[in-house]
Order: structure tokens, then sequence, then C-alpha cells
């Protein structure tokens, strides 16, 4: 794949990133209000569980991708950068993974 065109794909990851980091931070912040509030508890405890992980790791990618951009030269290959740079994204969400299920609700 050309330089160029890898600059490209990694340039709409991180624009794909931010629509979803955006919509999954809504759903989720606004379900905590919610929850806070006693309104629709039952149903916003649902979302807020279902969207913390996802909310997560597309601020992660989003935040990855740009730090990536901002390392990189287009012109030369980063392959060490960008196993590094999924391993950690992968790592972390084996963690929040683990973690949701190891301790799933601390509240009872």
């Amino acid at each position: 794949m050309e330089p160029t065109k890898r600059f490209q794909t990694i340039e709409n990851i991180k624009k794909v990133a931010l629509i979803f980091f955006l919509i999954s931070g809504l759903a989720h912040l606004s379900s905590s209000a919610f929850i806070a509030n006693n309104f629709f508890a039952k149903e916003a405890f649902i979302v807020n569980k279902t969207f913390d992980i996802p909310f997560i790791i597309t601020g992660l990618i989003y935040g990855l991708s740009s730090l990536r951009l901002a390392l990189i030269d287009p012109e030369k290959e980063h392959k060490t950068l960008d196993i590094t740079l999924i391993v950690i994204i992968m790592l972390m969400l084996a963690g929040l993974i683990a973690i949701n299920l190891i301790f799933p609700d601390l509240n009872k």
C-alpha cells in the first residue's frame, strides 16, 4: 500500500473513531445522569453498562491514531509503532473485559 493511502486510512479511522466516541460518550454520560436522577433507572443502567467499554475503546483508538499521525513521517514504514499501538488497544480491551467480568457490580 502506498504511504499516502496508508496515511489517509489512519486519518479516516481517526474520523470514524471520533464519531463513535461522541455517540457512545453521549449515550454513556446521559445514562449516568438518568441513573443519578432516578429516571428510567433500569433502562439507563443497561445502557450505562453496555456503553462503558465502547466509550473507552473508541477514545483509545481516536487518541492513539492521533498520536500515530503526529509521530510519523508519511513516506516511511512504521510497522513497530503500528504493532505497539494495536497491542496497547488489545491489552486495554482484554483488561476492561476482565474487570467487567471479575467485578460486575460493586454496588451490591
